[in-house]
């Protein structure tokens, strides 16, 4: 019954945007709008082939990016759709477009995607040794931002993190630690709807950022 509720108000929600948002028109390139300081500037990577396949003539992706400590999705055009690809994008320096108001990345300066590995549902994930200089909320909100993004695919079911080939604890909202996290670990850090139409996020960001958090609600045990 609870469930019911929640859909509902969910597409009361949808139907209320929809009506007061002004869409803007999403950029050919991932595009953000980032603070005085922004902190998502990352050079090369160097990772290991992903299972997804490429799209000939460029793919679309969704990465994830902060929005006054929540997690929106950016939709980028990548020339394909490659784990290594798309990871890849996100650790790069977004462009200069904007596709809503405030939007920044909590990944250090200068991180670098040292080596991705996939096997058997989950991902590893090897930084460099920047991604050390980083810590408390800003910490979790570049871990959750990588996992989001690398959950977008299907084959990716839970990720664990190594600093320098030294695997590190990571940071979730309710569990405190733990060696390896899921999409669910970071459900509560998605944006709130309205909030994001008061940022100026386009209102096809919100209706994906609604649509992932109802896929977290019917398969994670805990969503809060």
């Amino acid at each position: 019954m609870s469930g019911s509720r929640g859909r509902r108000r969910r597409r009361i929600v949808a139907r209320s945007l929809a009506a007061v948002a002004v869409p803007l028109a999403v950029t050919a390139g991932c595009s953000i709008s980032t603070d005085d300081t922004p902190r998502g500037l990352a050079v090369s990577t160097t990772t290991t082939s992903a299972p997804a396949s490429p799209t000939s003539g460029g793919a679309s992706a969704q990465l994830w990016y902060v929005l006054d400590g929540s997690l929106v999705p950016v939709s980028a055009s990548l020339p394909d759709h490659l784990l290594s690809t798309v990871m890849g994008s996100l650790f790069d320096a977004p462009d200069t477009e904007s596709v809503g108001r405030d939007l920044t990345t909590s990944v250090p300066v200068d991180t670098k995607v040292e080596h991705l590995d996939l096997a058997d549902g989950t991902l590893t994930v090897d930084l460099s040794g920047e991604f050390d200089n980083l810590v408390g909320p800003s910490r979790q909100q570049a871990i959750a931002q990588i996992v989001l993004t690398a959950t977008e695919f299907p084959s990716v079911e839970r990720v664990r993190f190594r600093v320098d080939g030294t695997a590190v604890p990571v940071p979730t909202p309710t569990r405190g630690d733990a060696p390896t996290v899921s999409e669910c670990d970071y459900a509560s850090l998605l944006a709130d709807p309205v909030e994001m139409a008061q940022a100026g996020v386009t209102l096809s960001a919100i209706q994906r950022t609604q649509a992932r958090a109802a896929d977290l609600e019917r398969h994670c045990d805990n969503t809060d």
